[in-house]
Protein backbone atom coordinates (compact mmCIF):
# COMPACT_ATOMS: atom_id res chain seq x y z
CA UNK A 1 0.00 0.00 0.00
CA UNK A 2 1.14 4.09 -0.87
CA UNK A 3 1.50 4.73 2.77
CA UNK A 4 0.46 8.64 2.03
CA UNK A 5 -2.51 7.75 0.00
CA UNK A 6 -3.49 5.03 2.77
CA UNK A 7 -3.43 7.43 5.96
CA UNK A 8 -5.76 9.57 3.63
CA UNK A 9 -8.24 7.52 2.75
CA UNK A 10 -8.36 6.30 6.43
CA UNK A 11 -9.14 9.43 7.52
CA UNK A 12 -11.79 10.13 4.85
CA UNK A 13 -13.52 7.15 6.06
CA UNK A 14 -13.87 8.23 9.41
CA UNK A 15 -14.52 11.80 8.38
CA UNK A 16 -17.55 10.42 5.85
CA UNK A 17 -19.12 8.31 8.43
CA UNK A 18 -18.73 10.76 11.45
CA UNK A 19 -20.25 13.56 9.73
CA UNK A 20 -23.22 11.25 9.06
CA UNK A 21 -23.35 10.70 12.92
CA UNK A 22 -22.42 6.89 12.12
CA UNK A 23 -20.41 5.75 14.68
CA UNK A 24 -20.51 2.20 13.06
CA UNK A 25 -20.91 1.13 9.89
CA UNK A 26 -20.58 -1.99 7.21
CA UNK A 27 -18.46 -2.95 4.44
CA UNK A 28 -21.09 -2.61 1.95
CA UNK A 29 -21.10 1.26 3.53
CA UNK A 30 -17.68 2.14 2.71
CA UNK A 31 -17.88 0.43 -0.33
CA UNK A 32 -20.67 2.59 -1.05
CA UNK A 33 -19.14 5.97 -0.31
CA UNK A 34 -15.98 4.97 -2.46
CA UNK A 35 -17.26 3.25 -5.59
CA UNK A 36 -14.03 4.21 -7.35
CA UNK A 37 -12.16 2.40 -5.16
CA UNK A 38 -11.09 -1.41 -5.28
CA UNK A 39 -13.09 -3.41 -2.99
CA UNK A 40 -9.74 -5.46 -1.68
CA UNK A 41 -8.15 -2.40 -1.36
CA UNK A 42 -10.96 -0.74 1.14
CA UNK A 43 -10.67 -4.33 2.77
CA UNK A 44 -7.47 -3.97 3.56
CA UNK A 45 -7.60 -0.21 4.67
CA UNK A 46 -10.25 -1.04 6.93
CA UNK A 47 -7.83 -4.22 8.43
CA UNK A 48 -5.40 -1.58 8.78
CA UNK A 49 -7.34 0.56 10.46
CA UNK A 50 -8.30 -2.44 13.39
CA UNK A 51 -4.45 -3.06 13.58
CA UNK A 52 -3.99 0.75 14.34
CA UNK A 53 -6.82 1.11 17.12
CA UNK A 54 -9.24 3.50 14.71
CA UNK A 55 -12.07 0.97 14.19
CA UNK A 56 -13.14 -1.99 16.41
CA UNK A 57 -14.19 -4.96 14.23
CA UNK A 58 -17.42 -6.09 15.53
CA UNK A 59 -17.79 -9.09 13.63
CA UNK A 60 -17.33 -9.91 9.96
CA UNK A 61 -17.81 -6.47 8.04
CA UNK A 62 -19.14 -4.69 10.97
CA UNK A 63 -16.94 -1.86 12.00
CA UNK A 64 -17.04 0.95 15.20
CA UNK A 65 -15.40 3.97 15.20
CA UNK A 66 -13.22 4.25 18.18
CA UNK A 67 -13.02 7.82 19.43
CA UNK A 68 -9.78 9.87 18.74
CA UNK A 69 -9.17 10.20 22.60
CA UNK A 70 -9.78 6.43 23.64
CA UNK A 71 -7.47 3.37 23.15
CA UNK A 72 -8.71 0.56 21.07
CA UNK A 73 -8.00 -2.25 23.52
CA UNK A 74 -10.25 -0.79 26.57
CA UNK A 75 -12.88 0.98 24.75
CA UNK A 76 -16.29 -0.59 24.70
CA UNK A 77 -19.04 0.53 22.13
CA UNK A 78 -22.50 1.61 23.21
CA UNK A 79 -23.97 -1.93 22.79
CA UNK A 80 -27.16 -0.81 22.29
CA UNK A 81 -25.92 0.81 18.85
CA UNK A 82 -23.90 -2.57 18.42
CA UNK A 83 -27.35 -4.62 18.80
CA UNK A 84 -29.09 -2.52 16.06
CA UNK A 85 -25.94 -2.86 13.78
CA UNK A 86 -25.57 -6.95 14.27
CA UNK A 87 -29.49 -7.53 13.61
CA UNK A 88 -29.04 -4.40 10.53
CA UNK A 89 -32.03 -5.20 7.87
CA UNK A 90 -34.00 -7.22 10.20
CA UNK A 91 -37.17 -6.72 12.34
CA UNK A 92 -36.04 -6.45 15.64
CA UNK A 93 -36.17 -4.76 19.19
CA UNK A 94 -34.46 -4.40 22.53
CA UNK A 95 -35.76 -6.35 24.88
CA UNK A 96 -36.27 -8.11 28.58
CA UNK A 97 -33.23 -7.07 31.04
CA UNK A 98 -31.99 -4.51 28.30
CA UNK A 99 -35.15 -3.27 28.02
CA UNK A 100 -35.65 -2.90 31.86
CA UNK A 101 -32.36 -0.82 31.81
CA UNK A 102 -32.99 1.62 28.76
CA UNK A 103 -36.50 2.24 30.91
CA UNK A 104 -34.87 3.02 34.07
CA UNK A 105 -36.22 -0.27 36.27
CA UNK A 106 -32.70 -1.85 36.62
CA UNK A 107 -30.32 -0.23 38.85
CA UNK A 108 -27.11 -3.20 38.63
CA UNK A 109 -26.68 -2.93 34.71
CA UNK A 110 -25.28 -6.21 33.01
CA UNK A 111 -22.87 -6.67 30.27
CA UNK A 112 -25.88 -8.40 28.39
CA UNK A 113 -27.89 -7.18 25.42
CA UNK A 114 -30.44 -9.25 24.53
CA UNK A 115 -32.10 -8.37 21.21
CA UNK A 116 -35.60 -10.07 19.96
CA UNK A 117 -35.73 -10.84 16.38
CA UNK A 118 -38.70 -12.47 14.62
CA UNK A 119 -36.69 -14.61 12.43
CA UNK A 120 -33.80 -17.22 14.17
CA UNK A 121 -30.28 -15.35 14.22
CA UNK A 122 -27.32 -18.07 14.80
CA UNK A 123 -25.24 -18.14 16.69
CA UNK A 124 -27.45 -16.99 19.08
CA UNK A 125 -25.09 -15.30 21.65
CA UNK A 126 -22.04 -13.63 20.48
CA UNK A 127 -19.44 -11.95 22.54
CA UNK A 128 -17.91 -8.43 21.24
CA UNK A 129 -15.61 -6.37 23.85
CA UNK A 130 -16.51 -8.52 26.96
CA UNK A 131 -20.44 -7.85 26.26
CA UNK A 132 -22.71 -10.84 25.53
CA UNK A 133 -25.30 -9.68 22.81
CA UNK A 134 -28.49 -12.44 22.80
CA UNK A 135 -30.68 -12.98 20.07
CA UNK A 136 -34.54 -13.94 21.40
CA UNK A 137 -36.87 -14.96 18.63
CA UNK A 138 -40.65 -14.50 18.82
CA UNK A 139 -43.41 -15.77 17.34
CA UNK A 140 -45.40 -13.01 15.05
CA UNK A 141 -47.92 -13.33 17.75
CA UNK A 142 -45.72 -11.83 20.25
CA UNK A 143 -43.36 -9.47 18.35
CA UNK A 144 -44.83 -6.06 19.12
CA UNK A 145 -44.86 -3.48 21.01
CA UNK A 146 -41.81 -1.79 20.75
CA UNK A 147 -40.93 2.18 18.97
CA UNK A 148 -38.17 3.74 17.90
CA UNK A 149 -36.20 5.75 21.43
CA UNK A 150 -33.63 7.94 21.92
CA UNK A 151 -31.27 5.87 23.88
CA UNK A 152 -28.42 8.95 23.37
CA UNK A 153 -28.16 12.55 22.23
CA UNK A 154 -27.54 11.28 18.70
CA UNK A 155 -28.70 7.60 18.59
CA UNK A 156 -32.34 5.73 18.60
CA UNK A 157 -32.82 2.11 18.40
CA UNK A 158 -35.48 0.14 18.67
CA UNK A 159 -36.77 -0.86 22.26
CA UNK A 160 -39.96 -2.39 23.65
CA UNK A 161 -42.41 0.31 25.64
CA UNK A 162 -42.67 0.38 29.15
CA UNK A 163 -45.92 -2.53 29.09
CA UNK A 164 -44.15 -4.88 26.81
CA UNK A 165 -41.00 -4.47 28.40
CA UNK A 166 -43.21 -6.11 31.91
CA UNK A 167 -44.93 -8.40 29.47
CA UNK A 168 -42.24 -10.13 28.05
CA UNK A 169 -40.04 -10.12 31.69
CA UNK A 170 -43.51 -11.92 33.10
CA UNK A 171 -43.31 -14.44 30.51
CA UNK A 172 -39.26 -15.24 30.80
CA UNK A 173 -38.24 -13.87 33.91
CA UNK A 174 -34.59 -15.71 33.49
CA UNK A 175 -34.10 -13.09 31.10
CA UNK A 176 -34.75 -10.21 32.85
CA UNK A 177 -32.76 -11.38 36.73
CA UNK A 178 -35.73 -12.83 38.22
CA UNK A 179 -39.29 -12.26 39.50
CA UNK A 180 -37.56 -10.05 42.44
CA UNK A 181 -36.52 -7.58 39.76
CA UNK A 182 -39.56 -8.00 37.83
CA UNK A 183 -41.82 -7.56 40.95
CA UNK A 184 -39.76 -4.12 41.38
CA UNK A 185 -40.23 -3.03 38.12
CA UNK A 186 -44.18 -3.94 38.46
CA UNK A 187 -44.06 -1.63 41.76
CA UNK A 188 -42.16 0.97 40.69
CA UNK A 189 -44.09 1.51 37.82
CA UNK A 190 -47.77 1.11 38.75
CA UNK A 191 -48.84 4.74 38.50
CA UNK A 192 -46.70 5.44 35.31
CA UNK A 193 -47.90 2.02 33.40
CA UNK A 194 -50.89 2.25 31.08
CA UNK A 195 -52.79 -0.48 32.77
CA UNK A 196 -55.07 -1.32 29.87
CA UNK A 197 -52.56 -1.35 27.57
CA UNK A 198 -50.73 -3.76 29.70
CA UNK A 199 -53.59 -5.90 30.31
CA UNK A 200 -54.26 -5.95 26.30
CA UNK A 201 -50.63 -7.06 25.57
CA UNK A 202 -50.93 -9.89 28.08
CA UNK A 203 -53.87 -11.00 26.86
CA UNK A 204 -52.26 -10.91 23.12
CA UNK A 205 -48.68 -12.13 24.31
CA UNK A 206 -51.28 -15.46 24.82
CA UNK A 207 -49.06 -16.76 27.98
CA UNK A 208 -50.94 -18.20 30.49
CA UNK A 209 -47.84 -18.44 32.81
CA UNK A 210 -47.22 -14.46 32.56
CA UNK A 211 -51.00 -14.00 33.75
CA UNK A 212 -50.64 -15.96 36.81
CA UNK A 213 -47.13 -14.27 37.36
CA UNK A 214 -48.39 -10.73 37.25
CA UNK A 215 -52.30 -11.25 38.98
CA UNK A 216 -49.76 -13.35 41.62
CA UNK A 217 -47.49 -10.08 42.39
CA UNK A 218 -50.47 -7.54 42.06
CA UNK A 219 -52.49 -9.55 45.13
CA UNK A 220 -48.60 -10.13 46.50
CA UNK A 221 -48.06 -6.36 46.15
CA UNK A 222 -51.61 -5.13 47.23
CA UNK A 223 -51.36 -3.02 43.57
CA UNK A 224 -54.69 -1.60 42.46
CA UNK A 225 -57.00 -4.84 41.60
CA UNK A 226 -59.89 -4.32 38.82
CA UNK A 227 -62.48 -5.73 37.36
CA UNK A 228 -60.38 -6.53 34.63
CA UNK A 229 -57.72 -8.56 36.94
CA UNK A 230 -60.87 -10.47 37.98
CA UNK A 231 -61.74 -11.19 34.52
CA UNK A 232 -58.28 -12.75 33.89
CA UNK A 233 -58.73 -14.47 37.12
CA UNK A 234 -61.52 -16.74 35.83
CA UNK A 235 -59.29 -17.40 32.44
CA UNK A 236 -56.49 -19.51 34.14
CA UNK A 237 -55.97 -22.84 33.24
CA UNK A 238 -55.63 -25.35 35.87
CA UNK A 239 -51.48 -26.78 35.43
CA UNK A 240 -49.00 -25.12 37.36
CA UNK A 241 -46.70 -23.21 36.08
CA UNK A 242 -43.20 -21.79 37.85
CA UNK A 243 -43.16 -18.42 39.77
CA UNK A 244 -39.83 -18.03 38.99
CA UNK A 245 -38.04 -19.32 35.96
CA UNK A 246 -34.26 -18.42 37.02
CA UNK A 247 -35.10 -20.21 40.91
CA UNK A 248 -34.78 -23.93 41.42
CA UNK A 249 -38.32 -26.13 40.21
CA UNK A 250 -38.85 -26.57 44.39
CA UNK A 251 -41.81 -25.26 46.63
CA UNK A 252 -45.11 -25.14 47.84
CA UNK A 253 -48.40 -25.08 45.27
CA UNK A 254 -50.48 -22.22 45.29
CA UNK A 255 -53.76 -23.11 43.42
CA UNK A 256 -55.23 -19.62 43.26
CA UNK A 257 -52.88 -18.45 41.14
CA UNK A 258 -52.13 -22.51 39.57
CA UNK A 259 -48.35 -21.30 40.55
CA UNK A 260 -45.30 -22.94 42.09
CA UNK A 261 -44.20 -20.58 44.56
CA UNK A 262 -40.29 -21.99 44.20
CA UNK A 263 -38.78 -18.82 46.78
CA UNK A 264 -39.59 -16.83 49.64
CA UNK A 265 -41.81 -14.34 48.93
CA UNK A 266 -40.53 -12.69 51.92
CA UNK A 267 -37.36 -11.15 49.68
CA UNK A 268 -40.02 -10.05 47.22
CA UNK A 269 -41.71 -8.05 49.82
CA UNK A 270 -38.15 -7.09 51.60
CA UNK A 271 -36.82 -5.83 48.21
CA UNK A 272 -39.69 -3.41 47.96
CA UNK A 273 -40.66 -2.14 51.59
CA UNK A 274 -37.05 -2.33 53.10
Amino acid sequence: MNVAITNTLNWNILKSFSNDGQDCFHFADVIEKFPTTERQYLSNVLSNMVRKGMLIKLRRDIYFIVPIDSDASTYIPDWHVVAKELVKGKKYYIGYYSAMQIHGLITQPSLNEIIVTDSQIKPSKLKIKGVEFQFVTHTKTRFFGFKNTWINKHDKVMVSNLEKTLVDALTKPHLCGGIVEIAKAIYETREKVNLELLIEYLIQNDSNAAIKRYLFLCNLLSINWTIDHESMMTKLVSNYSLLDTSAPNEGKYNSKFGLKINMDVLTIKNAIYS
